[in-house]
């Protein structure tokens, strides 16, 4: 991140009254004294912000863009007001600053930081996938806005991670969905919907080659035989030494499992009745899809 305009080493010399005021705040977590003037409030949410208070960095930054709205350094404490307010913990505080700024000073230099506080703050408010992924969704489109209207971005290699963040998230709850229909409800197609819209976000996790059987399975329960087909050779030509693997190949030919002779028939999955560890925790997934 580009140092702000207000983060400049500070000055060495300050007022007799505003260095007293100073002293006698000391490091106070409590709001900015009243009768500072505007630079030495900026001073003031800055000594904050450096210390990591960055409750009372936020109210500081945002009392003197009001004491001083035409100051050169508005910019600068607008930004830091939002940051803190991330650092702070308060994610939701920190999007309307963000998007503030973004929206009201879009030829700032500091704007394309801006956007980026936004895809940050939404990724950070973002809760684990079982519960509604809004945030997440969110995260993407700012991060996305950020590379269309600022292309030469210093922040585009950081912006791309965040994009594939949001995208591995909303894979798996997609997953996690169709892990419900298929487990709980035995409706294949509804099933096929939700593992093609996770795949859609190109998925890297650990639960691509689960994934790539259970829409197989699904495909080939209401007779999609090309795209199960489609589906089975990229679980063996991606996944070919996977667990996923091995049970496929069973599947279609009991005898070709080297495991098979040594568990018995029982031991071989059965699409319409495995197992799956993980269908409890779907179920959350489904009721906030």
């Amino acid at each position: 991140m580009r140092r702000p305009a207000g983060l400049a080493p500070r000055a060495r010399c300050r007022g007799a009254l505003a260095a007293a005021v100073l002293i006698l705040a000391g490091c106070s977590s409590s709001g900015p004294p009243g009768d500072l003037e505007p630079p030495d409030l900026f001073q003031w949410a800055q000594d904050r912000f450096d210390a990591e208070e960055y409750r009372g960095a936020a109210d500081g930054f945002l009392a003197f863009m009001v004491r001083d709205p035409l100051s050169p350094l508005v910019d600068s404490a607008q930004y830091l007001a939002a940051e803190s307010q991330l650092r702070a913990g308060n994610e939701l505080d920190a999007v309307e600053e963000f998007r503030r700024m973004a929206t009201n000073r879009p030829n700032s230099p500091l704007a394309d930081d801006a956007q980026f506080g936004l895809c940050r703050a939404y990724l950070a408010a973002s809760p684990r996938v079982t519960l509604s992924q809004e945030f997440t969704r969110r995260a993407l489109e700012e991060c996305e806005r950020l590379l269309q209207f600022f292309p030469t971005t210093p922040f585009r290699e950081e912006a791309e991670g965040r994009k594939a963040e949001a995208r591995a998230k909303l894979a798996e709850k997609s997953y996690e969905i169709g892990k419900y229909y298929q487990d709980r409800w035995r409706l294949p197609e509804s099933a096929i919907v939700y593992f093609e819209k996770s795949l859609v976000e190109e998925p890297a996790g650990e639960f691509l080659p689960d994934l790539l059987l259970r829409l197989y399975r699904s495909y080939n329960v209401v007779g999609y035989e090309t795209e199960a087909g489609a589906i089975r050779e990229r679980l063996l030509s991606e996944f070919p030494d996977s667990e996923e693997a091995r049970l496929l190949v069973a599947e279609e030919d009991p005898a070709a499992d080297p495991a098979a002779d040594s568990a018995g028939p029982a031991t071989a999955a059965d699409p319409a009745t495995a197992a799956d560890p993980a269908a409890d925790s779907a179920g959350d997934a489904g009721s906030l899809r």
